[in-house]
């Protein structure tokens, strides 16, 4: 299998066959960006954080009131347990299917498509990411759904690069934090005591922050903080870091140009990331 290969696959009511064609253009996921989707990363031959993935993608489906049946579900984890791929991303999307603008959604098609991806080294990981706080706000209500209607992510994350940075820090009208363009964010705060350890904080999805796997990955591995911050925050925090499916945990090394006093936080979480992802048995 060639590092450039796409593969793509779609469910037929009973099991997931090969793509045999494109995407319907009446599909309201094409026509109208209504649709949800998870990305999955899969590494060394395993589907990293399925079941979190498969969970989130029910809760966005329930929002937007779309059709995420059991036999679906069934279906994708037993395409996890046979199906053997290379290093890449694996991304579910779900559908409002064919319709007119604001019918009811009758049934959701799910198509799945693979593409071969580099994962960051471990020296990318010590070098880390540069953060830029964007100064246009983002509307928070809907700001962590993952669904076609992504332009402002992709802004974001545009605006950031071209303003030299890796990622940007995205916040809402209100001024408080909600996440990185593309991912979620770690803060790592002084404890208010003094001889406390660090806490470990993130903004709530209460607020429209996104809702990741790899977060969930975090908070089974330890205690995760949901806070609401913003700007001058950032100044006062000992370490912060990226995550998503395709980073994993990616330390910050600058933010705003100034950098963290204790990188040691975010750099040790990163590799205990790598360890997971290259040792766990069964998230196929």
């Amino acid at each position: 299998m060639s590092r450039g290969e796409f593969r793509a696959w779609h469910w037929k009511g009973e099991k997931i066959l090969p793509c045999s064609g494109n995407i319907p253009l009446a599909d309201r996921g094409f026509r109208y960006g209504e649709h949800v989707f998870e990305s999955i990363a899969t590494r060394e031959g395993k589907f990293l954080l399925a079941d979190e993935h498969l969970a989130l993608l029910g809760e966005a489906a329930r929002r937007q009131e779309l059709k995420f049946s059991r036999g679906l579900a069934a279906g994708l984890r037993r395409f996890f347990s046979k199906m053997k791929l290379e290093d890449g991303m694996l991304r579910i999307y779900l559908t409002a299917g064919p319709g007119a603008p604001g019918e009811p959604v009758k049934k959701s098609p799910c198509y799945l498509t693979w593409e071969a991806v580099r994962f960051p080294t471990q020296v990318e990981l010590i070098k880390g990411f540069s953060l830029r706080s964007l100064k246009k706000p983002a509307e928070g209500a809907t700001w962590g759904e993952k669904s076609g209607n992504y332009a402002a992510h992709l802004h974001a994350l545009r605006e950031a690069r071209g303003l030299g940075a890796d990622e940007a820090v995205v916040f809402d009208t209100q001024g408080r934090i909600l996440s990185c363009s593309m991912g979620n964010l770690l803060i790592w705060m002084k404890s208010p005591h003094p001889a406390g350890s660090p806490v470990l904080c993130t903004p709530p999805a209460s607020i429209g922050a996104r809702r990741g796997a790899l977060l969930s990955w975090v908070t089974r591995h330890t205690r995760v903080e949901e806070r609401e911050f913003r700007k001058k925050d950032l100044e006062r925090a000992l370490a912060l870091a990226v995550t998503n499916s395709r980073l994993g945990v990616m330390p910050v090394a600058q933010c705003d140009g100034k950098e963290p006093p204790n990188f040691s936080l975010s750099i040790n979480l990163a590799r205990e990331y790598l360890r997971y992802a290259s040792t766990t048995p069964g998230e196929r």
